[in-house]
């Protein structure tokens, strides 16, 4: 009998701890709570190594002192949760890394730079995830990675169906309201009018927006039943038909014996007209700048009520770093507006992910909506010092370049003009190199059409390796006159002109001089 006792008992603990292995390897969250994991030579290796290896003889990843390398880096794979999340904390085994993340919506995290944060609360949404390892010593080792994420609540969008009352009833007690309503936070009432002569009939509340009955105190007649239910993402309604006829035997009946059933006589409410005043502001992502950049920034709001607002302004925090840009808006039902803002990060602010708050008021109400920012550090400074057409199809652009993180970079930019309708009509890419803590200056040649004039926007964007930064710059281009500064390309029809004038213009002056020689 012991013997038994000790088998299920063996059992038992068998089914337990396959169950915790489970939970451990699959990532079984039992709240919402799920895992990536990195402990092998294998897992690591999806990453990529630079001047780094793993080290079997210590089962971790390590400097690779055999390139007599002084420092390095391990960039792991980009994880995938399958949908936006939010990324909680990141626990790791090891010795006297640096590590540095990011999260983005695309698969690259092309346009995303990595920051240091606070590992126990990562507070990043989105559906990728990536860390980054710096090495500066033979001690450094990193032997395990932990990432836990958690599932964000998808908002329950708020709707109602409903399904009686509907065609013909014989009596005008206990006439059924039957619906359906889904939603967070819901609150419903309903009104009955008179579809021949838009009498509003019966106004009423709905105690906890479950299907209920009512009863009129009319006569005969065709009526409109309209339900109404709001909730904290939105509102909705749904109207229904029906017809009451009540016989004149029932009718006298009623009126002689004085309500046999007792039926409560519905005394008639206050006619009133149920009004949502309410307004919905757009998602922002998360913003990707660098420290002293200024973004230009809209916020969509829309009126989701049933009755109009007016003077809606947009202001934000007490932080500083919004400056509104749009004036005050008057919405009627279901319009939309764009309210647009400036963001401006300081120069001297640490690189890291902030929280910014922007609300908007209307005389009738109001709302706020908080949107992440995510400063990285600044590694150039970038100038365009100076713009000029120097030929009938060229603009020179001149620019400096600051480096400021004392390492040599490699930099790519890209020129676009714009017309004052923000088409595009000329641009130029071009790659430039800078030594650490160096400034240069550097010039671009833009080809444009000969005729190109007017007020136009020069954009210009520096990209590196998960940074860049973009500025923009009004010029006005006068009309081609056929002369114009001699510059770097030989080739075009201006200076092919310019090179004539100059020439007429030389041989001119030797023969005035010849001349004057002579005659003396």
């Amino acid at each position: 009998m012991e013997r038994k006792e000790a088998v299920v008992y063996l059992y038992v603990g068998v089914l337990i701890i396959g169950a915790l292995l489970a939970v451990y390897y699959f990532n079984l969250g039992l709240t919402g709570f799920a895992v990536f994991e990195q402990n092998t030579e294998s897992s690591f290796n999806e990453g990529v190594y630079s001047d780094t290896l793993y080290d079997t003889n210590v089962d971790a990843v390590v400097l690779n002192l055999s390139s007599n390398a002084t420092s390095g880096t391990y960039t792991s794979k980009t994880f995938d949760a399958g949908s936006s999340v939010t990324w909680n904390n990141l626990t790791w085994t090891g010795n006297e890394v640096t590590l540095e993340v990011r999260s983005c919506s695309t698969s690259d995290c092309a346009n995303v730079s990595f920051t240091t944060v606070d590992l126990n609360n990562l507070n990043l949404t989105d559906q990728y995830f990536q860390y980054k390892a710096s090495f500066d010593s033979a001690n450094d080792t990193l032997t395990g990675v932990i990432v836990d994420y958690s599932s964000i609540p998808q908002p329950v969008p708020v709707s109602v169906s409903l399904s009686e009352p509907v065609g013909e009833k014989e009596s005008n007690s206990g006439i059924p309201l039957t619906f359906t309503a889904t939603g967070t936070n819901l609150t419903c009432s309903y009104n009955i009018v008179n579809s021949v002569t838009d009498e509003n009939v019966l106004n009423s509340t709905i105690a906890d927006c479950t299907s209920t009955t009512f009863s009129l105190g009319e006569t005969s007649g065709d009526y409109i039943l309209t339900i109404y239910v709001l909730g904290n993402e939105g509102n909705d309604s749904a109207s229904t038909s029906f017809s009451l006829s009540v016989s004149d035997e029932e009718e006298t009946t009623e009126e002689e014996e004085e309500v046999v059933e007792e039926v409560v006589p519905v005394e008639p409410i206050p006619q009133q007209t149920v009004s949502l005043t309410q307004i919905s502001l757009g998602e922002i992502s998360t913003l990707d700048v660098v420290q002293g950049e200024t973004r230009e920034m809209s916020l969509s709001v829309q009126n989701t009520g049933n009755t109009a607002v007016t003077g809606c302004s947009l202001s934000g925090d007490a932080s500083g770093w919004i400056t509104i840009t749009s004036s005050s808006n008057n919405l009627g039902t279901g319009a939309t507006a764009g309210l647009g803002f400036l963001v401006n990060i300081p120069e001297d602010i640490a690189p890291g992910v902030y929280t910014r708050e922007l609300s908007v008021a209307c005389a009738e109400t109001s709302a706020s909506k908080t949107f992440a920012i995510n400063v990285a550090q600044k590694k150039l400074d970038f100038k365009i010092t100076k713009v000029q057409r120097t030929s009938l199809s060229r603009v020179r652009v001149d620019y400096s370049l600051a480096e400021l993180i004392g390492e040599d970079q490699d930099v790519q930019l890209f020129f676009s003009i714009k017309d004052a309708s923000g088409v595009e009509v000329a641009n130029v890419t071009q790659n430039s190199s800078i030594d650490a803590n160096e400034t240069n200056n550097f010039r671009a040649n833009i080809p444009i059409n000969s005729s190109l004039e007017g007020n136009l926007t020069l954009s210009a964007s520096l990209n590196l390796q998960q940074y860049s930064v973009s500025v923009n710059e009004p010029i006005t281009l006068g009309a081609p006159t056929g002369f114009f500064v001699l510059g770097d390309d030989l080739g075009t029809t201006g200076n092919v002109l310019a090179i004539i004038v100059l020439v007429i213009i030389g041989a001119a002056v030797y023969f005035f001089v010849i001349r004057r020689k002579k005659a003396s």
